[in-house]
């Protein structure tokens, strides 16, 4: 038994790793559990930006899709506006006619009396072709 030799144990010796052992693993655990913590924030903030990028994408489509029923929908009222603009000019003319009737005529004249028809007065004559309604 020569060959081995007998180690003594000194339990001060024990203690001091021990106690030097400790705070570095308690550094390394808080460490662990400050890495894992960035790990799961950062996937949440990945999932967050996946969210906030698919909602992007949908918007675009739907502002895209709005716009062309929006183009379609002037080209649609294109029509209405030049039947509005030509009635307004018939209406115009009309007027304008019973006006100008009124100076002769005592039934025009009772008419224009009534509804108090006058023309403007920045308005031309109706011959002009402006299209500027005559206020009933």
């Amino acid at each position: 038994m020569e060959d081995f030799p007998q180690t003594t144990h000194n339990p001060e010796n024990s203690g001091s790793l021990a106690s030097a052992q400790l705070p570095l693993a308690l550094i390394a655990l808080a460490f662990c559990v400050f890495l894992f913590s960035q790990i799961s924030n950062l996937g949440q903030n990945s999932r967050a930006m996946q969210w906030q990028s698919d909602n992007l994408d949908r918007e675009i489509v739907s502002l895209s899709d709005s716009e062309k029923r929006f183009d379609e929908l002037i080209k649609q009222r294109e029509t209405l506006v030049q039947q509005s603009q030509q009635v307004q000019s018939r209406y115009t003319e009309m007027l304008t006619d019973l006006i100008e009737l009124a100076d002769t005529d005592a039934d025009a004249r009772a008419v224009v009396e009534k509804f108090k028809i006058q023309r403007q007065q920045n308005q031309p004559k109706a011959d002009s072709g402006d299209t500027s309604p005559v206020t009933p």
